[in-house]
């Protein structure tokens, strides 16, 4: 088998248990009572938010900031919390037809690529204030997430 084909067969593998996993958590044990998945996936509220606080806390300090920086990097900080996703609520996907899911996963995603173009932006704004030096240190430092799920 030359590469390319065995990556397709790992693909579809892959696809076919996460599918499976899916299924099975909308109806095991791990779903929560309104029967969504995301009880799976643990609490991410209140970590979340104290590991994001961590990590701005770290950067303000790294990036050694002028006081008159700081209206910008308030300004900047405000917009990537109030961009941050919340849980979703309303109907449970479990009762939902196929082609209600379909909608609320399309509204979702519509929903993320603004709060995206709303973070771009915010990022764009305080990047423009920060000295060379400072935008080397943001660079290096606002990387964003790379879920890596066990690979390398």
């Amino acid at each position: 088998m030359n590469s390319f084909q065995k990556s397709l067969v790992i693909a579809v593998a892959s696809l076919g248990l996460g599918s499976a996993a899916l299924a099975a958590s909308d109806t095991g044990p791990a779903s929560t009572a309104e029967g969504s998945h995301w009880g799976a996936f643990g609490s991410h509220g209140a970590k979340s938010a104290e590991r994001m606080a961590k990590r701005q806390a770290a950067l303000h300090d790294k990036l050694s900031l002028s006081p008159t920086q700081e209206a910008a990097w308030k300004t900047f900080t405000d917009k990537l919390q109030a961009t941050a996703p919340a849980r979703p609520e309303g109907a449970s996907t479990v009762t939902m037809t196929a082609p209600e899911r379909a909608d609320r996963m399309t509204a979702f995603l519509q929903a993320a690529q603004q709060r995206a173009a709303v973070r771009a932006q915010a990022v764009k704004e305080f990047y423009s204030v920060l000295s060379p030096e400072q935008q080397k240190i943001f660079d290096s430092q606002f990387q964003g997430h790379r879920h890596r799920f066990g690979r390398g």
